[in-house]
């Protein structure tokens, strides 16, 4: 199985591209004011992320 590369930080939910997270955020979160930013990680690393 692929690693996932992006992650709603509203609930947690992981996605294989923007495209599907961009989805996600507009039919989940229509009223939510979302920030978008991007991280950088050492990609041997499982990416840990906290909420």
């Amino acid at each position: 199985m692929a690693k996932r590369h992006h992650r709603c930080n509203l609930c947690g939910n992981d996605f294989d591209t923007g495209e599907q997270l961009n989805e996600h955020v507009e039919r989940r979160h229509p009223k939510k004011d979302v920030r978008w930013w991007v991280v950088v990680e050492d990609p041997a690393k499982d990416l840990k992320f906290s909420r």
